[in-house]
């Protein structure tokens, strides 16, 4: 009987934590912010700042 344990180490770089900053948080409100005022409701401006979001990381993954 044999134990295979693993250790598994995670590196988060100054780049992956200002990627998310700037993407989830400034692109975030601002999508929020124009969703709001084109639909003024605020589960209509949560999906579409998500959405938003969503589409810009896949834009750039593809990209990228």
């Amino acid at each position: 009987m044999t134990h295979n344990q693993e250790f598994t180490v995670y590196l988060i770089t100054k780049r992956d934590i200002l990627r998310f900053i700037v993407v989830e948080v400034i692109v975030g409100s601002m999508t929020y912010s124009l969703a709001w005022s084109l639909f003024h409701n605020t589960i209509l401006a949560g999906a579409g700042g998500w959405a938003c979001t969503e589409g810009l990381k896949r834009l750039v993954k593809l990209g990228g």
